[in-house]
């Protein structure tokens, strides 16, 4: 905080700059001022050179001495600025409650320029990692594995559109054609032109008579009416792909 003799050093420095008078009255505002605002002697000096600067840059006309007021604004919009760049991860280990005490010495110690702001880099020393590293590093994320881990990449799939199609001639990227109208599913010899393109396995034997038999015991699983609306719209399904 602010005492007698800083206001009284303080003033003394404003007449320095702008030939005042300085009594005792003025000490004793600018103390009971300063004070109030919870300005240090350090902030108030640091202002008191930031208004000055400013005042040079002014024409003589437009410039004006400095008052206690000027000072305080200065000190915080400093202090702002500073805890504009606060940075504080804080420790896997810690409470909310030692979370919120730390922050908060942080923030008081940013904004009196105790510290300065934290850019998140570390210097690379000597030595075993740091601890409080090791913990945040276990504290979140998982292992990635290699590219080459068994089991690490999702099988390749290779869209039948690759190529064109044997069946029907349909060009490179455009949909397979019956009877004139686009299939929703490529024909089968496309699909198997387009894994044999890319060096891919064909499906076997075994897989495809899997796939049937589970198609059909979910067809003896439905209702007659499940039945009739699907024959219904297979019969759509006809009628909108005809010529």
């Amino acid at each position: 905080m602010i005492t007698f003799e800083d206001a009284s050093t303080l003033l003394g420095l404003a007449a320095a700059r702008d030939q005042r008078t300085v009594g005792r009255a003025d000490i004793l505002a600018w103390h009971a001022d300063l004070s109030a605002a919870g300005l240090t002697r350090e902030d108030a000096e640091n202002a008191l050179t930031v208004f000055y600067q400013e005042m040079a840059n002014r024409q003589p006309k437009d410039r004006f001495r400095v008052t206690a007021v000027e000072l305080i604004d200065i000190a915080k919009r400093a202090r702002r600025e500073r805890v504009a760049n606060l940075r504080y991860d804080g420790d896997p280990d810690e409470t909310p409650q030692q979370y919120l005490t730390r922050l908060r010495a942080r923030t008081a110690a940013l904004a009196d320029g105790r510290i300065g702001p934290d850019t998140g880099l570390r210097a690379l020393g000597p030595g075993a990692p740091d601890p409080q590293l090791l913990r945040e590093l276990a504290a979140v994320g998982n292992d990635v594995p290699d590219d080459d881990a068994p089991g690490s990449r999702r099988p390749v799939r290779v869209g039948p559109l690759t190529v064109p199609c044997p069946a029907c001639k349909a060009p490179l990227g455009r949909h397979c054609r019956s009877n004139g109208a686009p299939r929703t599913v490529a024909h089968a010899a496309r699909r198997r032109a387009a894994r044999d393109a890319h060096d891919l396995p064909r499906e076997d034997v075994a897989e495809i008579a899997a796939r049937q038999a589970a198609s059909a015991a979910h067809l003896q699983q439905l209702t007659g009416e499940e039945r009739a609306e699907l024959q219904q719209f297979k019969q759509q399904l006809t009628k909108e792909t005809r010529p």
